[in-house]
């Protein structure tokens, strides 16, 4: 039996397509209907702006979710302990995102860079099979990449990272770059523009890249609203396995990097 949800707007409120979309998706693909999602929380709770629709969801649909049924739904996961949620972004195959369970607004929240702040970089790594199982294709380990966009790029004001195949333009430019573990270098990396780069080893995401580019990068620490940050999995010569950290501070869309459509080639 086919069930459906609406997400109304306040009276004499603009629609919001953008939150309506998220939660009628995540909510269809998990089979629910609008009657499971009676009391506690019920319909009128997600009235939202639409920036605030990705934090809706989780706070107010996959936690209660879990807590009352021990279910995810509609995530994918709930970490309780580590604090995050797993998402199927809506409208494609294979891209997850990974999203605090805390109210984190994005990239420029200071507590990301405390010394005790969960390493979400590495939980996303972590659940990267969501993505290969999902592809249409096999991958490897340096077919997959991690994103987050800057404060001026994103369209939610939630922390979050996505998680998808990487474009197979960026895997080949990665392979024959030479980058070093120790110094940054600058890539040209068209059609995107010029990115910094390094080297991490297979254990280099035991440090948030969040840290690493705030301490690393000259003026970031106090700009990470403009930061844009990727990692993307790389192969050695030898077979060896790391990582790509790529960083840009103008204000961009690391989420560029990634295909979505999980192609083996790019033209």
């Amino acid at each position: 039996m086919k069930t459906s949800i609406s997400v109304p707007a306040p009276v004499g409120a603009p629609a919001r397509p953008l939150l309506a979309r998220i939660a009628s998706r995540l909510l269809l693909a998990a089979g629910l209907g609008a009657s499971a999602l009676a009391p506690p929380w019920g319909a009128k709770a997600l009235d939202l702006s639409d920036r605030g629709a990705l934090w809706q969801v989780v706070h107010k649909l996959c936690l209660p979710m879990h807590a009352t049924l021990g279910l995810p739904l509609p995530c994918l996961a709930v970490d309780d302990k580590r604090g995050f949620v797993v998402i199927r972004a809506p409208g494609d195959a294979t891209r997850i995102i990974i999203v605090p369970t805390d109210r984190l607004e994005g990239i420029e929240s200071p507590s990301l860079l405390r010394e005790d702040a969960p390493n979400f970089w590495a939980y996303a790594w972590d659940e990267r099979e969501r993505v290969a199982s999902a592809a249409p294709r096999p991958l490897g380990w340096d077919d997959i990449g991690m994103a987050i966009n800057s404060r001026h790029a994103r369209t939610q004001d939630q922390m979050h990272i996505h998680v998808d195949c990487l474009d197979a333009r960026l895997k080949k430019a990665l392979a024959g770059a030479k980058l070093s573990t120790q110094r940054w270098s600058t890539l040209d990396l068209r059609p995107w523009g010029r990115y910094r780069a390094k080297r991490l080893p297979e254990t280099g995401l035991e440090r948030s890249p969040f840290k690493i580019v705030a301490e690393e990068i000259p003026g970031a620490r106090s700009s990470m609203g403009l930061q844009t940050i990727a990692v993307a999995g790389v192969t050695g010569a030898q077979g060896e396995r790391g990582f790509a950290l790529l960083e840009q501070g103008a204000g961009g869309s690391a989420e560029e990097l990634l295909d979505h459509q999980c192609r083996a080639e790019r033209g």
